[in-house]
């Protein structure tokens, strides 16, 4: 092993300086409070801002409520809130075949709440427009939406798009589930991949899961156990050209319910290393 000096391993300083510039002027957007300690808590006392999307509901008054005393009462330093009103779109796409839009993904039902989705879109991408200048790094949900929530690819549309026209780096995490999985497929596109994998911080996820839960607005399962680290993909803009070489990302996956699972009937998930195996294998067939 070679070493430094100071007798740390060289390749140790220089990962050390490849997060602290990945890190410099760098923020979280996030589309609903618990979403940033759930797929982000590497992150969170790193960061200079953590940016919610939709705090309110207009179906669960109380929630948005019960949302904005959490906020109140956050243990991180800086956050932001835009306020807008969920869609609530939530499992009305079809996660077998997700059809990407430039707004997120195409809703089935075409209702208020397809409507509200693809409105918030503009008013996104209009707020977050003046919270992301100067920021050099923007860190937010993936293409697939972690375990497949439809408000959380929006947000990845609306950032995407302002990376083109602002020009920041923008860093994507690696979580995703069996409801994803095949969304996630979609990406398995490109070997140029660069990510940075970081260590959970788990006393300040429990620390915020708790002030959640004594609000009455954690969302996701009680029982979840966090993973020992998470990555984070950095998403090439459209200038950048995609080389014949590179490595896949690695996931943090996670098995959900589906609509209409009962609990005897096989997961899809089960079978995904053989399909997983399968796409990397056409995509290096192209390649080659």
């Amino acid at each position: 092993m070679w070493f430094s000096y100071d007798r740390r391993p060289i390749a140790y300083d220089l990962i050390a300086s490849y997060q602290n510039r990945m890190l410099e002027k760098s923020i979280i957007v996030v589309a609903h409070p618990d979403d940033e300690v759930l797929w982000f808590s590497s992150l969170l006392e790193r960061v200079d801002c953590v940016v919610f999307c939709y705090v309110n509901s207009e179906s669960k008054p109380q929630l948005s409520i019960e949302r904005r005393k959490s906020l109140s009462e956050y243990p991180v330093k800086k956050i932001c809130c835009s306020y807008l009103v969920e869609s609530e779109v939530f499992s009305r796409i079809n996660w077998h075949n997700p059809e990407i839009t430039k707004y997120g993904l195409r809703i089935l039902k075409k209702d208020t709440s397809e409507k509200r989705y693809r409105k918030n879109f503009g008013k996104l991408k209009q707020y977050l427009r003046g919270k992301l200048t100067g920021y050099l790094s923007v860190f937010t949900h993936n293409p697939w939406g972690e375990y497949g929530h439809e408000e959380h690819v929006q947000v990845f549309r609306a950032v995407k798009e302002l990376q083109q026209e602002m020009g920041f780096d923008l860093w994507f995490s690696n979580y995703c589930s069996n409801k994803s999985f095949d969304l996630m497929l979609g990406y398995m596109n490109r070997l140029d991949v660069e990510y940075m994998t970081l260590k959970t911080d788990k006393v300040i996820s429990r620390n915020i899961k708790e002030l959640y839960t004594q609000h009455g607005c954690w969302t996701w399962y009680n029982d979840w156990e966090w993973f020992d680290d998470e990555s984070f993909i950095k998403e090439k803009s459209s200038k950048e050209r995609a080389e014949k070489y590179g490595r896949a990302f690695p996931l943090n996956l996670i098995k959900v319910r589906l609509s209409g699972e009962s609990n005897t009937r096989p997961s899809r998930f089960r079978n995904y290393r053989a399909r997983l195996k399968k796409k990397l294998k056409a995509l290096v067939s192209v390649v080659g």
